[in-house]
């Protein structure tokens, strides 16, 4: 999978070197720099932290991220070098989770010497756990029982919920294993939880013809909701 993604991101790179020179890091992360990339489920993370963000250096962009946008894939994020150091109480999630696999391909490491707050980061996962959940209930009930909904619905929700997972780890001070499975075990472990109704979901994610019954969706629900739950609880104090 990586020469697929070497593709895309190489010409792009090039493209940007050419238009920016050395003023830029770029960032590989999530899937793509972790070697779990599923193809038509993931997306390739590059992020491009630029010295300069005045409008002259993003329009010089337009080329590159018009050759991008051919591939399919969300382009690349852009957020200037000051506004990133300054991030981490905005991006705790994002930050974590890369810290668990990226790729350094232009410039200066942005991810090392960054330190977020535990409390910044239990706060973002509980909302954002909770925010899927939500989603998670609309898709339920607008499937009305159809489980090729329900398939579909799960296994594109799944990257989402691992992301948050891996960060639950990291705020437990926990290990991060590298496969998707071992991480949904390992946190659900973690929080004193069956994690079989979300390794199902893991196990299928790349199976585009999966329907997913109504009570495995319910069970994936229910998890989701739980770890919501453990988060809202959580005294940091004692993990």
């Amino acid at each position: 999978m990586r020469e697929a993604i070497d593709r895309i991101v190489t010409p792009f790179l090039a493209a940007v070197d050419a238009a920016l020179g050395s003023g830029y890091s770029a960032v590989l992360n999530g899937s793509a720099a972790r070697g779990d990339f599923v193809p038509g489920r993931s997306d390739i993370n590059l992020l491009l932290i630029l010295d300069d963000l005045s409008p002259r250096a993003l329009g010089a962009l337009a080329g590159p991220f018009g050759a991008w946008r051919k591939s399919g894939y969300e382009p690349p994020l852009v957020i200037g070098r000051q506004e990133w150091a300054r991030a981490t109480d905005v991006f705790p999630i994002e930050i974590t989770d890369m810290r668990c696999g990226y790729e350094v391909l232009r410039g200066l490491d942005p991810v090392a010497g960054l330190t977020v707050s535990p409390a910044d980061l239990r706060h973002a996962l509980e909302r954002e756990l909770r925010g899927k959940l939500l989603r998670l209930r609309q898709g339920y009930v607008a499937a009305a029982g159809d489980a090729g909904v329900l398939g579909t619905l799960a296994s594109r929700s799944a990257g989402t919920v691992m992301v948050l997972l891996r960060s639950l780890l990291g705020l437990l001070g926990r290990a991060v294993p590298r496969e998707p499975v071992e991480v949904a075990a390992a946190a659900a472990a973690a929080m004193g939880m069956d994690g079989e109704p979300l390794l199902n979901v893991i196990r299928h994610r790349a199976d585009r013809a999966w329907r997913c019954s109504p009570v495995e969706f319910e069970g994936y629900m229910e998890l989701v909701a739980r770890a919501a739950t453990f988060l809202d609880q959580l005294q940091l104090g004692d993990q």
